[in-house]
């Protein structure tokens, strides 16, 4: 009884929030897990289900396991404005079912917080968990990998029905799931050039016998070949492996895809999502076509070629120990001249402090190159950044602090150097509005 009181005025409050335009509220996830506990366990739940976990990558592929399903004539709802806490799960499966708990979708995809997997996992149940890393993440809420790794392997046990999509070339997150059935998706040496293996390298020692271990190749921070000599552990067999890059394809088991972003850790975004597919029994030339149709969301990536500018827009976790650096290798890999501006702060509340060992784990090496004509810092802990870029070998000539992001667009030079804005994701809109006052200052200088 208590359930369908629940649910009853949960579907009525979801009604009016959604007709006076507050659709991305999960407040009422909340309170109906507060009156009724198990409430997401209860709740019908369409007949494709999809969930999608790790530290970084997770909001994008679940944007392209979503989008594609829709476009391929599925009613599908998913957790489209990033609410991969259990009171957004809550949310997304009202809004998947009638008043009467019948299922009004064909699917639903939710991405799940690693740290909430052990209460959303076994309560959603879903046919398919896709599991995009574990990476060294903010270190006052999710720790070290070795910590996410058994909160997650905890709650993977409690599912066994679940079907795990792993990619083989992380260390540590392929070993998830012993006991589930796991479909591993892995790839060749794609570039020559092996990764920068990083200040927090997460992967030295081998988990079976301790052992160092070597690597063949990096794409990027611990993602790659790897081997132990001493006990023979290496990446387990893949049943999709990603095999090269033509064009503005890849190739995946002799097929051909399309490519969405040129960036490394979409590709392995996209990799997962095509393996996700293939096992649901769309052909590879349906999948290729469907993939035509989806591009990276806004809040993650965005590019504006304007009057002979181009304007890269890279958004990433804050207060993340991986995400920066894999940002600033992507963009290192392209030798034009750059000017680049960093919009990364994450928003401190009274009551806390912000907490800036982060920096230290990131490459921010990787910026004391020729090409980086300028690097632009805003935000309210510039001289953090400052700091953490002359330690880095960066030529103090080119660092200019501009604490207010709104004005950062005043100190581009607008010559030949492309524009990178480098953002927090929770903050991605500001480095729209800089991108939009860049162009508007063009129009009024050319």
């Amino acid at each position: 009884m208590r359930f369908w009181l629940v649910l009853f005025f949960a579907k009525i409050y979801v009604f009016f929030s959604e007709r006076f335009a507050k659709h991305k509220n999960d407040r009422i996830g909340v309170l109906a897990y507060k009156i009724c506990p198990d409430f997401l366990s209860k709740i019908a739940k369409p007949k494709t289900t999809v969930m999608v976990t790790g530290t970084n990558g997770k909001s994008t592929t679940t944007h392209m396991v979503a989008h594609i399903l829709m476009n391929s004539g599925h009613k599908t709802e998913y957790s489209y404005w990033g609410a991969n806490m259990l009171a957004g799960h809550i949310k997304t499966l009202l809004d998947c079912v009638t008043i009467f708990n019948k299922p009004k979708v064909d699917a639903c995809v939710l991405e799940a917080d690693e740290l909430v997997l052990e209460r959303s996992l076994s309560a959603f149940d879903p046919q398919y968990l896709l599991i995009t890393n574990i990476c060294r993440d903010s270190i006052r809420r999710n720790a070290y990998p070795d910590y996410i790794f058994e909160i997650m392997d905890q709650a993977i046990d409690t599912d066994r029905n679940t079907t795990l999509l792993l990619h083989s070339n992380d260390p540590i997150s392929s070993r998830l799931g012993r006991n589930n059935k796991r479909i591993f998706v892995g790839t060749d040496r794609i570039f020559q050039e092996s990764a920068h293996a990083g200040f927090s390298n997460e992967f030295l020692t081998c988990p079976e016998c301790n052992a160092p271990i070597e690597y063949e190749y990096r794409h990027y921070r611990h993602v790659g070949k790897y081997t132990c000599p001493n006990c023979g552990f290496t990446n387990y067999p893949s049943k999709y492996i990603w095999e090269d890059v033509q064009g503005d394809k890849l190739i995946l088991n002799g097929e051909s895809y399309h490519i969405i972003s040129d960036d490394i850790f979409n590709l392995y975004n996209e990799i997962m999502t095509i393996a996700l597919f293939r096992e649901m029994d769309y052909s590879p030339k349906k999948i290729d076509e469907l993939l035509k149709t989806v591009s990276i969301p806004e809040t993650r990536e965005g590019f504006d070629s304007y009057k002979g500018i181009d304007i890269y827009r890279k958004c990433g976790k804050g207060q993340n120990g991986t995400a920066p650096s894999i940002i600033f290798e992507s963009i290192m890999k392209n030798k034009n001249p750059k000017e680049l501006v960093l919009i990364m702060d994450a928003e401190i509340s009274a009551s806390s402090h912000a907490t800036m060992t982060w920096l230290y784990d990131n490459d921010f090496e990787l910026l004391a190159d020729d090409s980086v004509r300028k690097i632009i810092i805003t935000g309210d802990n510039t001289m953090d950044y400052m700091v953490r870029l002359l330690l880095a070998g960066v030529d103090e000539s080119k660092l200019i602090i501009c604490e207010d992001y709104k004005e950062a667009y005043k100190y581009l030079s607008l010559d030949d150097s492309d524009i990178y804005l480098i953002c927090d994701i929770d903050f991605y809109r500001w480095g729209i509005d800089v991108a939009n006052s860049t162009m508007k200052r063009l129009d009024g200088e050319r």
